[in-house]
């Protein structure tokens, strides 16, 4: 039989084969079977205790999470979306203003843009050990910076008025480095004639960046929009490490985490809530990037 690489021919049509079941057996393990399972604990009162019985209820679970309006699921839901909607706004303001201010060659620029990308390499894990010294009520240096100048005190994470909104302000920092590499990858890919004709038309800066820069940075827009707000709908390890989900920071992501894995495990009930957010991203997702494509048509 004649040789050939990577064995015989008889032996050949079995490699691609062999070559994709590790893969296929790590996605049939640690994705497929997950999933399944969660679809089936979602129909179940099971506590997730090791030996306990697991007690169909069909949609018991699902019942009790839309049949009170005001419970904490519903309020999870509220600050998943405000949360979302805020951090959403705030980076793509924010990543589109450096992008625009940065967006030059040279050595120290590309120093600038190095330092403002820095905190998305860090772990979530430093981060929120970084911001607990910072914001620390008592010892923290923001404490001390606020007393100096105005004389006045703050809980900080610890006061529910302020405390969802210091975590979105944190996460902004966090990744507007991404978002802001992304709008200049846009920004590159405009061409110069249009802002010398504009020039020439006599055009102002807002009128450029109203009539130039801001339609032709659709599909960057799309992609920072998109990927800010799936990461956002499904946030909890940053408000595990600063509030524990207190104060009025409870996210779904978070709300799930600890019904499935808290000292009173209901798997069962935390399960649901994973459908549910599911159901959500897949919806919110659906609804965000069908509306942004249709937007760089239009433009």
């Amino acid at each position: 039989m004649t040789a050939c690489p990577f064995g015989t021919r008889r032996t050949r049509r079995w490699i691609p084969w062999l070559s994709i079941s590790v893969p296929a057996l790590g996605w049939l393990v640690f994705v497929l079977y997950p999933s399944a399972a969660t679809v089936y604990y979602s129909l179940t009162q099971y506590s997730g205790v090791p030996g306990a019985p697991v007690d169909y209820c069909g949609l018991c679970n699902y019942r009790m999470a839309f049949t009170s309006v005001s419970g904490p699921t519903w309020e999870a839901l509220k600050v998943t979306l405000v949360y979302a909607a805020g951090v959403t706004v705030l980076q793509i303001v924010f990543g589109l203003g450096l992008a625009m201010l940065l967006n030059r060659r040279g050595r120290m620029f590309s120093l600038y843009r190095a330092l403002v990308f820095m905190p998305q390499i860090f772990s979530v894990t430093i981060v929120g050990a970084l911001f607990s010294l910072i914001l620390d009520p008592i010892t923290g240096p923001a404490e001390k910076i606020l007393h100096g100048l105005f004389g006045a005190s703050s809980a900080f994470l610890g006061d529910s008025n302020i405390s969802l909104l210091l975590i979105i302000l944190i996460n902004v920092w966090m990744f507007t480095g991404y978002t802001m590499l992304i709008y200049i990858a846009g920004l590159r890919r405009i061409p110069r004639e249009l802002y010398e004709a504009a020039a020439l038309d006599g055009c102002g800066w807002w009128s450029r960046f109203r009539r130039i820069t801001w339609p032709m940075l659709a599909a960057s827009t799309t992609v920072n929009v998109f990927l800010t707000a799936m990461g956002c709908l499904g946030e909890y390890a940053l408000i595990i490490l600063l509030t524990d989900g207190q104060f009025g920071t409870q996210t779904i992501g978070m709300y799930m985490f600890q019904q499935a894995f808290g000292q009173q495990s209901q798997l069962g009930y935390g399960s649901m809530l994973a459908m549910l957010q599911f159901a959500m991203t897949l919806v919110i997702g659906g609804v965000v990037l069908w509306a942004l494509r249709r937007r760089e048509v239009q433009l």
